[in-house]
């Protein structure tokens, strides 16, 4: 399920700060945090950014808008990795991993918020061609396109 939000309705300062992109990241977490009722201070955050208080369920919260990149421009996209994904569909052996995407979506004014399970994630990163080199730290990665997964 889908949530949308219209960014008119948030805080001024929320507002402001997704107007800068390091900030973003930030301000996607705490939307999720208040869509689903979770809680910081990841103790691992290589591989998850928020937990349910109760049930321990971990998610790793994911963030683009319509473009980014003010010298190259592009089509927004939501980077994964895969240790990340291999970590999260580990600890979803018991249920307890999502995946949420917060998509901001310019043209309409909305964030748009959806969870997937993280083996959904994988497959469709095997249906688009696999894991690829980065040249970062972190591994292989993908770059899912927003509209594949809103």
């Amino acid at each position: 399920m889908t949530e949308v939000l219209d960014i008119r309705s948030l805080p001024r300062t929320r507002q402001e700060r997704l107007q800068r992109s390091k900030s973003f990241g930030d301000v996607a977490e705490e939307i999720v945090a208040e869509v689903y009722g979770l809680e910081g201070l990841s103790l691992d955050p290589d591989w998850w950014d928020l937990r349910h208080p109760s049930r321990a369920t971990k998610y790793q919260v994911k963030s683009t808008s319509t473009t980014v990149g003010n010298r190259y421009p592009g089509d927004g996209r939501f980077r994964v990795w895969e240790g990340q994904t291999r970590s999260l569909i580990a600890s979803d052996a018991q249920a307890t991993a999502w995946y949420a995407f917060v998509f901001l979506d310019e043209t309409d004014g909305v964030l748009r918020t959806t969870r997937m399970k993280p083996s959904t994630v994988n497959n469709l990163v095997q249906e688009r061609g696999g894991w690829n080199r980065s040249g970062h730290s972190m591994g292989k990665q993908h770059k899912i396109p927003w509209d594949e997964v809103f």
